[in-house]
């Protein structure tokens, strides 16, 4: 074998070992889908749902995934099953939902549909990233801010927001009615060149304002709420936290005695629309503060209300008269020993029902 032999001898070695290489890197691994891809349905011409599929593979390469949604409070951790990748093509099932979901890889993002009986709505997902919030762009927001937000047909109502930078560098938040011992969290938090955005999925609310130093200009929107304005509501803040005033029961001591301590019942609400009966765990409390003032407090655990203000509150005899102005509710019983037997009403919602409180 000459010299030249060799020479192309190795030469083609080195073509086929760099067509071997070239077709090494056609074949690598598929693309990871481990992590949260988030998209937005859009449920319909005004409403969209934003949703993340959070994926985790296992040591046998399949995977496993649940749904949430930020704007839907009951979508949380939500079973997903029947998922494959193969490093070009998603599918997978969410029974709990009647939904499927089937897409493929382009550019970077999954495009394809969500599918339910009798719709299949386009969804595209990307990796999410939250955004990193720096020091100097939370200081302009970081705290509380409240404000007051008038209701039709003119019910004015103290709302707080409070932001704090969440464990991931990102924005977090919660909404909050103070005077009715409401607060939720909220999502999907943004704010950039003064302009902030965010949601309330508990309260089905959206609010975009614009921060100038100690003062929020913007409007809330509640979306398919026909009673609401479409353009929203006015709700400006100002820098600083609300705390419902304290209100000092006209009791005698031997009433608040008789009364003093947590009372606990549940009323049955009937929904005037379906039928349906929903059970409301509520609890009365009586107790004194360090000025010796007589306070009085409901609770409604279920609906995430706590410390709404008694505002009135008589013992004459044996009946007992509570009023919790906020709400525009008003507890009527009779007290024997650690009992109390009556009815809760609230005109305005057009509820009436009876209600037993024990200590």
């Amino acid at each position: 074998m000459n010299r030249r032999t060799v020479m192309n001898l190795v030469q083609a070695c080195a073509i086929t070992l760099a067509a071997l290489l070239s077709g090494s890197a056609v074949a690598a691994a598929p693309p990871e889908l481990a992590g949260t891809w988030q998209g937005k349905l859009a449920v319909d011409a005004k409403t969209s749902l934003a949703v993340q599929f959070t994926f985790t593979k296992a040591a046998n390469g399949s995977y496993t995934a649940v749904l949430n949604s930020p704007d839907n409070a009951d979508i949380k951790n939500t079973p997903v099953t029947g998922v494959t990748w193969d490093g070009s093509s998603l599918k997978l099932q969410v029974l709990s939902l009647s939904g499927s979901y089937a897409g493929t890889l382009k550019d970077g993002k999954i495009g394809g549909q969500w599918a339910q009986p009798g719709s299949a709505i386009a969804l595209e997902l990307a990796p999410f990233q939250k955004p990193v919030i720096t020091a100097t762009t939370m200081k302009a927001l970081d705290g509380s801010w409240s404000g007051t937000l008038t209701v039709p047909p003119g019910i004015k109502q103290n709302v707080v927001f409070k932001f704090k930078q969440a464990a991931d560098g990102g924005l977090e938040g919660t909404f909050n009615i103070p005077d009715q011992g409401f607060s939720t969290p909220m999502a999907n938090v943004a704010f950039a060149n003064g302009e902030l955005s965010l949601k309330v999925p508990r309260a089905n609310i959206n609010y975009t304002g614009k921060v100038a130093g100690n003062q929020i200009t913007g409007k809330v929107v509640m979306p398919n709420n026909p009673s609401m304005p479409a353009d929203g509501l006015q709700l400006d803040m100002k820098r600083g936290d609300y705390k419902p005033p304290t209100v000092a029961l006209k009791l005698s001591a031997e009433a608040f005695t008789a009364l003093k301590g947590k009372w606990q019942g549940t009323l049955e609400v009937t929904n005037r629309v379906t039928g349906n009966k929903t059970q409301l765990p509520l609890v009365l409390r009586f107790e004194a503060n360090a000025k010796g003032e007589y306070l009085g407090f409901v609770d409604s655990p279920s609906q995430g209300a706590k410390d709404l203000v008694v505002t009135e509150a008589a013992l004459n005899g044996d009946k007992l008269v509570v009023k919790i102005a906020v709400v525009g509710g008003e507890f009527s019983g009779t007290l024997a020993g650690n009992t109390l037997t009556g009815e809760w009403a609230q005109a305005a919602a057009g509820l009436k029902a009876p209600l037993t409180l024990t200590r």
